[in-house]
C-alpha cells in the first residue's frame, strides 16, 4: 500500500486525498476548503471564537485535517511528491498533529497554503487575531474542543488513538517512532525492531532579525515566549537586535547566555544549560532557540537531546561552519576525560536558519575557516562547489561572503547570488 493512502478512519469523513497526492493537488484543494470557509463566514457578525468554532465544524475544514493527518509525512514518497513545494511539506508535517498544535501555529502553518488565494487577506487577518491573542494561540484544538463542545472530532480521535496514537498525543511532533515485534509462543523469547524517525528543515534567509521576517515568530509567538542559549559573543554583537526583535512580536524572551569556546565544550558546561532549562520550565514539546556557532551548536544541542529526553530545538547559525556543518548536524556533543567529542546523541534541529548578515562579525580566520568546510563538502559530494569558489575568488573573503563592502551594482548583484547559492549547494551537499 502506498504510504500516502490515509489509513482507516471513520467513514464520517470523505478523504480528499488518495493515490495521487501530490503538492499541487493538496495545495488546490487546501485553497478550495478554505476559500469555501471564508465565504460561509465573512459576511456574519461573529465573534473570533465564533468564528473558530465556525472554522472546526466546517464540513470541508474536517475532512481536511483528518486526511492530513493520517498522512505518512515522514515517508520518502511524500517528500518526492511534494519537491515541488518545500514549504508546503514543511508546513503538512506540522498540520499531521493539529489535534495537539497550538491554534497560532495550526494558522501559521495554513498561511502557506492560502498565499495568493482571493480570500488571503481576510485570512492573514484571522491569523493574526488568533495569534495576537493570549488565550487563544497558545491553545491546543483539543483543548478547543472540549471548551466549546465540539464534538465533530469524536470518532476521528477514537480511532485514531488506536492505529496511530502519536498523532492524538505526540511527545514530539518532530520525530515518529515505529517497531515490530515477533516471539516465541511461550513469550520466552522477543525480538524487536525500534526505529526513531526526525524531520528537520533547513532554510537560508537574510536578516532573519528584521522585524518583518516571520521566520521565528511564526514559530514562538503561539507559544507566547523563547527560551534562547545563546553565544556570549554574539549577545553582545547581536543582543540588542534579538531583543527588539521578539518585543516587537510581543513574544517573551529569556535568554540564557553561554560561553562558546572551545574549551567550553565540556560535560560541565551541558549540565549548566539543562539546569537553566529546567529553571525555565521548558517543556517537551517546546523548541528552545539555540544562537551562534559551531560550539554552541554542539554543547546546547546535546543538553537538548538529554533534556525530556529529546526537546526540539531551532539552531540560528551565526558562523559559517555552524551554518553548514554544526548547525544542521545531528550530531551533538562534547568532550570528557581529555578526548574530543566523548559525549553525544544524534539530536538534530528541527529547523536550522542559516542567515549570512550574521557573517558581518567574522573576522578572516573564521571566514578561511568556513571556506574549508565547503571544501570539505566539494572533495566529499559535490564537484561542482569549486567552480563556484573559484568564480567567487576572493572577493569572498573581502565582503565577508557579500555581507559588507557591496554596492547596488548588477555585479554586486550577481555576486549576491552567487554568494547564496554556493551557501545553498554546502548545505545541500551537508
Amino acid at each position: 500500500m502506498s504510504a500516502l493512502i490515509p489509513q482507516n478512519i471513520p467513514l464520517t469523513a470523505d478523504l480528499p486525498f488518495g493515490l495521487d497526492v501530490t503538492s499541487d493537488v493538496m495545495l488546490k484543494h487546501v485553497q478550495e476548503v478554505l476559500t469555501a470557509f471564508v465565504v460561509s463566514v465573512k459576511d456574519k457578525a461573529l465573534s473570533l471564537e465564533d468564528i473558530l468554532v465556525s472554522f472546526f465544524t466546517n464540513k470541508g475544514v474536517k475532512d481536511l485535517m483528518v486526511a492530513v493527518s493520517t498522512l505518512a509525512v515522514f515517508s520518502h514518497e511524500i517528500h518526492t511528491q511534494f519537491k515541488e513545494h518545500l514549504h508546503l511539506l514543511t508546513a503538512t508535517k506540522q498540520l499531521k498533529y493539529f489535534y495537539n498544535l497550538p491554534l497560532g501555529r495550526l494558522f501559521c502553518c495554513l498561511e502557506d497554503f492560502w498565499e495568493g488565494t482571493a480570500e488571503a487577506e481576510w485570512l492573514l487577518n484571522l491569523k493574526t487575531r488568533v495569534c495576537t491573542t493570549a488565550a487563544l494561540a497558545g491553545t491546543k484544538p483539543h483543548q478547543f474542543f472540549k471548551e466549546k463542545k465540539i464534538d465533530d472530532y469524536k470518532d476521528f480521535a477514537e480511532h485514531v488513538e488506536k492505529v496511530d496514537p502519536h498523532a492524538i498525543y505526540p511527545t514530539n511532533i518532530y520525530r515518529q517512532c515505529d517497531g515490530c515485534t515477533v516471539s516465541t509462543e511461550d513469550c520466552g523469547t522477543i525480538e524487536s525492531v525500534m526505529s526513531t524517525t526526525l524531520t528537520t528543515t533547513i532554510k537560508t534567509r537574510k536578516k532573519v532579525l528584521d522585524l518583518a521576517d516571520d521566520t521565528l515568530s511564526s514559530i514562538y509567538r503561539p507559544l507566547g515566549r523563547v527560551v534562547a542559549i545563546i553565544d556570549d559573543k554574539v549577545e553582545g554583537l547581536f543582543g540588542e537586535d534579538l531583543t527588539k526583535y521578539f518585543a516587537h512580536h510581543n513574544i517573551k524572551y529569556q535568554k540564557v547566555v553561554a560561553r562558546g569556546n572551545e574549551v567550553d565544550k565540556s560535560l560541565e558546561k551541558v549540565c549548566e544549560m539543562l539546569h537553566e532549562l529546567k529553571k525555565n520550565g521548558v517543556s517537551r514539546n517546546e523548541p528552545v532557540l539555540i544562537i551562534g556557532g559551531g560550539v554552541i551548536a554542539d554543547i546546547a544541542g546535546f543538553a537538548c537531546g538529554l533534556y525530556h529526553r529529546s526537546t526540539p530545538y531551532v539552531m540560528l547559525c551565526t558562523s559559517i561552519v555552524s551554518g553548514i556543518d554544526a548547525g544542521p548536524s545531528p550530531r551533538t556533543c562534547c568532550d570528557g576525560f581529555g578526548y574530543k567529542n566523548l559525549y553525544g546523541a544524534y539530536h538534530s534541529p528541527i529547523l536550522t536558519i542559516t542567515d549570512r548578515y550574521f557573517f558581518t562579525s567574522l573576522h578572516e580566520g573564521w571566514l578561511r575557516h568556513g571556506l574549508a568546510e565547503i571544501v570539505k563538502m566539494a572533495v566529499t559530494k559535490d564537484y561542482k562547489l569549486f567552480g563556484l569558489m573559484q568564480k567567487a575568488g576572493p572577493k569572498l573573503i573581502r565582503t565577508k561572503f557579500g555581507t559588507v563592502n557591496m554596492t547596488d551594482s548588477p555585479e554586486d548583484e550577481e555576486f549576491d547570488k552567487l554568494c547564496d547559492l554556493l551557501i545553498g549547494r554546502a548545505l545541500d551537499s551537508y
